[in-house]
């Protein structure tokens, strides 16, 4: 398989790639907001370094997280297609094991691993990126809350892309789901 072909397939999966996308924004979003918010409540000298490494561990838990449990569910739903498809050939079980089907039933299931793990990190580095570069965190925090929320706006266009429905509406909600995140997360750091 050569890279435009990878790259295709990556893109097919587009359900992984909303989702890791999504899920790594958003979560390490939130997770930024919390420690930013505390830091600044508490007037600790809790460096944006910290900030940004706090984010990353929690980016790089959630990209293994999705890329093992799509591994698990998807290998789970491949093989019951798979038994399922043997028993309507009226064949036993594991006679389709190490065919074609079965090849590319796995390098489904290893592809929805790759893209749901990869797209998570992709979208979890983002929200640190500020925090990394910019000394002051009011600055660091709203730059974070701007990037994230444009990658939301491209998410929700991509999104509306791939399914055909409404730009604007898709994009709406994904952006309301973002703001919802941000406030939970605002006020659990601010309470502190």
């Amino acid at each position: 398989m050569n890279i435009q072909e990878f790259i295709e397939e990556y893109l097919e999966m587009s359900r992984y790639v909303a989702l890791g996308s999504m899920d790594g924004i958003l979560a390490v979003m939130g997770v930024i907001l919390t420690a930013s918010g505390i830091a600044s409540a508490s007037g600790s000298e809790l460096s944006n370094y910290a900030i940004a490494l706090t984010g990353l561990s929690g980016g790089i838990a959630l990209a293994m997280s999705n890329a093992f449990g799509s591994f698990i569910g998807e290998r789970a739903e491949e093989k019951r297609n798979l038994r399922e498809l043997e028993r309507k050939m009226i064949i036993d079980e594991g006679q389709l094991d190490d065919t074609i089907i079965h090849k590319q039933a796995k390098k489904r299931v290893y592809m929805s691993m790759f893209t749901h793990g990869f797209s998570s990190f992709i979208g979890s580095f983002l929200p640190i990126v500020p925090f990394l570069i910019f000394e002051d965190k009011a600055t660091a925090t709203i730059t974070t809350v701007i990037l994230c929320f444009i990658a939301l706006v491209i998410l929700g266009v991509y999104l509306s892309k791939v399914s055909y429905e409404n730009l604007f509406k898709t994009s709406f909600e994904i952006v309301v789901i973002g703001i919802l995140i941000s406030l939970v997360s605002f006020l659990i750091g601010g309470s502190h």
